[in-house]
């Protein structure tokens, strides 16, 4: 009579770890080429393969740090390693990663943006350097509003302006 609470128990213990295992069936459609996942046996007119994949275990109780205890941060960091992650965690990672997303996409349409004006003050200072090295007489408006035409040695001061401009921008 003692025998048997022994057996059953021998039985439930050798039961466990079977029913870690979950058994999936991969269906890809023959028509389609679409792939599911079922628990249950493929219907026909799919190609089938069986996936077996061992569940994680589950954590030790305790091993997890309780949300907003301030305990030792080696333990909690451990605790977070040993475990899975909690809605509210991946939540916290999800955020994170994508706030990292648009900190990096906001980097790139800055270098974009900056390229873009650098490149359009280049090709407004090559544009200044040609006119003024063309040989044609160069005017400006003074501040009556009266146009004044350069002499030579304002020409030369202006090529000299122009050249550093383009220096400037067209590195």
């Amino acid at each position: 009579m003692t025998l048997l609470p022994l057996l059953s128990t021998l039985a439930i213990i050798a039961a466990l770890p079977a029913a870690a295992h979950a058994q999936v069936n991969k269906c890809v459609d023959r028509a389609t080429g679409k792939t599911t996942y079922l628990q249950t046996p493929c219907p026909p007119n799919t190609r089938s393969e069986t996936v077996k994949k061992a569940l994680p275990a589950a954590a030790p109780a305790g091993t997890r740090a309780a949300p907003g205890n301030q305990g030792d941060t080696a333990k909690a960091g451990a605790g977070k390693a040993a475990g899975p992650k909690t809605a509210a965690e991946l939540e916290q990672d999800f955020r994170k990663r994508r706030q990292e997303q648009d900190d990096s996409r906001k980097k790139e349409e800055e270098k974009a943006t900056q390229a873009k004006v650098k490149e359009d003050n280049c090709r407004n200072a090559r544009m200044q350097l040609i006119t003024i090295e063309s040989g044609v007489r160069q005017a400006r408006v003074n501040e009556k509003g009266e146009r004044i035409f350069l002499e030579d040695a304002q020409i030369e001061q202006e090529k000299v302006r122009a050249r550093s401009a383009v220096d400037q921008w067209c590195k």
